[in-house]
């Protein structure tokens, strides 16, 4: 099965799913920005060479005969990821071009349910940009979701795990994974003190956003057409303090994206907060956590530019050598 996925991936990357033809298609390749526009792509007239991302980015339905001549689509279907009705093809799941790899989740106009697999927003890339470059030897991701970070960036350890409670994302993870050809990554279903014990060299975690007092969500997913929370507790945040810091090897690091008001203000060892959103919203920042360095905690802001749109370790250097602002200045 696993090799039967991977040529499948390989046939729909040949096939056009991927990022230079969504670029060249959509305008850009980053999936977040996305959902503003795939309305608008979806009623497109479709070429042979837009056939995959038609289907899959912008859910579009299409003809069977158009799909078949440009893409394998009695294995699409033996496989569940496209549906038949009469001499009309649609997509079962999102299929997304993400680096080289192939990310799955809930298509953009999924029904809203607790186990929806949404569609990634900019704080999947913050995470995944926050990662040091070079290579590691294992990396924990608590909560994986649809395996965004490990997908963006496999080449970041030689062994990477992810656990994630959602049982539709789980399996849609390890699907992703099959179709992009990527080995070295393990999908554990379970919530986060079910994460394997070995030690990892990395431990990184997207946060749900947590409740506001009055147990209202404050931030609606903006890209999203329509009103799809993500939520938890602050229990949620004080397991994963301690699941972390059990499942991290000597002189590790935690790297974990989240609602400022959820980071605690105390940690032990080096902390290093930048937040990346304006001061009138809500802030959300990328914390890197060094349990075993001499202690210190460090809080700046970094405005987001066209050319750096996301958070990545330089913003950490240069906050701990004093370069950025605290935020709200």
């Amino acid at each position: 099965m696993t090799d039967e996925l991977r040529a499948l991936g390989h046939r729909l990357v040949v096939g056009g799913l991927t990022e230079q033809a969504l670029l060249a298609w959509a305008g850009t390749y980053r999936l977040s920005l996305l959902p503003n526009v795939v309305p608008a792509l979806a009623a497109r007239p479709v070429g042979p060479a837009a056939t995959a991302l038609a289907l899959f980015v912008a859910g579009a339905e299409l003809a069977s005969d158009v799909v078949a001549r440009r893409l394998p689509l009695a294995a699409l279907l033996a496989h569940g990821l496209v549906e038949r009705a009469g001499d009309r093809v649609r997509a079962a799941v999102a299929i997304l071009p993400l680096a080289r790899c192939l990310l799955v989740c809930d298509r953009l106009d999924a029904e809203d349910h607790v186990d929806l697999v949404c569609w990634p927003d900019d704080s999947s890339y913050h995470l995944a940009s926050a990662l040091a470059p070079g290579r590691v030897g294992r990396w924990l991701d608590l909560g994986t979701g649809s395996a965004f970070a490990a997908l963006a960036r496999p080449e970041h350890a030689s062994a990477i795990t992810g656990v994630e409670l959602n049982a539709r994302a789980v399996r849609y993870a390890r699907l992703g994974l099959a179709l992009s050809g990527v080995g070295h990554v393990t999908i554990e279903h379970g919530d986060l003190a079910t994460a394997p014990a070995q030690p990892a060299d990395v431990v990184t975690c997207n946060a749900p956003i947590p409740d506001d007092a009055e147990g209202t969500p404050r931030l609606r997913v903006a890209e999203i057409e329509r009103a799809v929370w993500r939520r938890t507790d602050r229990a949620f945040f004080e397991r994963l303090w301690r699941v972390a810091r059990d499942r991290l090897a000597p002189g590790g690091q935690v790297i974990v994206h989240a609602a400022l008001d959820a980071l605690p203000d105390a940690l032990p060892g080096e902390v290093a907060i930048v937040v990346y959103t304006p001061p009138a919203e809500r802030a959300f920042a990328i914390q890197w956590w060094t349990p075993e360095a001499p202690g210190r905690r460090a809080v700046g802001y970094r405005e987001l530019t066209p050319a750096r749109p996301h958070v990545e370790p330089r913003d950490r250097a240069e906050l701990l050598a004093g370069g950025l602002s605290p935020p709200g200045r």
